[in-house]
Formats: C-alpha cells, structure tokens, sequence
C-alpha cells in the first residue's frame, strides 16, 4: 500500500512500522506539501493516488469532509505525537491497514480500540 504521514507525523522512527510490513510511505514533507491546508492535502493525496492517509489531527473528522473519499483515513487519537509514544499505535496500524476497506476513516486509540467515523 502507498501510504501518506501528516505534518504532524514527520519523524523517521514513525515510517519504519510500515516499511518493515512492506508498505511504501511518504509524509507532506517529502511530497513538498507542508503547509498546505487539510482540504488541500486529501486532494492531493487521493490524485496522487495514496492508499492510506495518517494524522494525528483529532480535529479532522470534524473540519474535512470525509464521505465519498477514495483514500482510506486514520486519525490518530493519541495523548502524546511524541515519535516514541506513536511507535507502537504505528506498529499496529502497518499490521492492520491492509483489512481496512477504501474509502473508510477509522480513529484508534492509544489502548489500539478502533472506532470507524462516519462521515
């Protein structure tokens, strides 16, 4: 899967989970995207065309609308984006995104409960 980190997520140790899973993943710095605005960001990400967009924005579901997206989204709901606090939640999001359908948003915790959003 090709899969797309947040600015908020740009840290090196956070896309090794996925690489190691045999994913190919990229975050807005590389793409040369920072800074632009959410709306912006999914748009560019779905034309791309990005399997998988993860953020750590808990404010997204709410600013953005996520029905009719092609692109899978996951919202971190973390108490911390420190790297070494999202290493495991990012463990067990490369293992399990491969089972999440295209198109769904999902949140998951720091306990790894995931909930879908509903657009």
């Amino acid at each position: 899967m090709l899969i797309l980190l947040d600015e908020n997520l740009l840290s090196q140790k956070l896309k090794q989970p996925f690489l190691d899973e045999g994913h190919s993943i990229s975050n807005v710095y590389d793409m040369g995207w920072r800074g632009l605005k959410d709306r912006e960001i999914l748009e560019r990400c779905e034309n791309h065309p990005f399997d998988v967009f993860i953020t750590a924005d808990k404010n997204l579901p709410y600013q953005q609308n996520l029905a009719n997206r092609v692109i899978t989204i996951v919202v971190l709901d973390s108490s911390s984006t420190r790297p070494d606090h999202l290493v495991p939640l990012m463990r067990q999001v490369s293992t399990m995104i491969s089972s999440l359908p295209a198109g769904s948003a999902v949140r998951i915790n720091d306990a790894g409960d995931v909930v879908s959003i509903n657009p």
